[in-house]
């Protein structure tokens, strides 16, 4: 019942674009897109305007664009393999914002596994991503590289950057130099984790070392104090 009252408001409601990537969008994601209590009132709840004025105003003009399935790059290719499915599907679809026909960022939406219902996941106010995404071919690959807070097109093996972030790279560049970034910056990476740990430890047994020392200094005097102050027991022999 619940799937055929979905089917229902999607017939009804104003549609979005159609998918301009590779991968399926739900029609419970594409419904939740357009419903009055959809996405725009829960970027209005996230990101509307505060009690100190700030954030955006999601007004009645408010429009989205394209609804494009997220996909991520895959354990095998992030770990040097050769491999053919250099990415997969993530439960995360991206749909551009306008508001007054100005484009203002990139909307994530995505199933939540608890309730089995779509909601709001994040914003980017990122305009030029939101334009970015028009100009994506229907036969690539929207690819959200999260570590670097990057995003690409993926058509083939050629990589077009749609979001920079921490990725190095910019414009168009191809699927194996990049993935031989990735994993060179990740061998290089320091071992935090190991001496993190032993600064842990060793911090800890200062600390208990000190507070040990402070607590002798304080209770031994006391104690000293105490006992010379406590009075001699009487003579049994002169008290008989």
């Amino acid at each position: 019942m619940a799937a055929v009252a979905l089917v229902a408001i999607g017939a009804l409601l104003p549609a979005p674009a159609a998918s301009a990537t590779e991968g399926s969008v739900p029609v419970e994601v594409a419904a939740f897109v357009v419903a009055p209590d959809g996405l725009v009132a829960g970027l209005s709840d996230f990101f509307g305007p505060g009690a100190d004025g700030g954030g955006i105003d999601f007004d009645e003009t408010t429009a989205f664009g394209t609804v494009d399935r997220v996909f991520t790059f895959t354990p095998a290719w992030l770990s040097g393999a050769a491999t053919d499915a250099p990415v997969g599907l993530a439960n995360e679809w991206a749909v551009p914002v306008s508001v007054s026909d100005k484009a203002i960022g990139v909307a994530l939406v995505w199933i939540n596994p608890g309730t089995v219902r779509p909601q709001l996941a994040d914003f980017v106010p990122d305009p030029a991503f939101a334009t970015a995404l028009a100009d994506v071919a229907d036969t690539s690959y929207l690819v959200r590289d999260e570590p670097r807070s990057a995003w690409f097109s993926l058509d083939g093996t050629a990589l077009t950057t749609l979001v920079a972030g921490a990725s190095g790279v910019s414009g168009d560049t191809a699927l194996a130099p990049y993935q031989r970034l990735v994993t060179a910056s990740e061998d290089a990476a320091p071992p935090a984790d190991e001496g993190a740990t032993f600064g842990s430890v060793l911090s800890i047994g200062i600390i208990a070392a000190v507070s040990l020392v402070v607590i002798l200094v304080l209770l031994v005097p006391v104690a000293w104090r105490r006992r010379r102050a406590r009075p001699a027991p009487e003579d049994d022999a002169d008290g008989e």
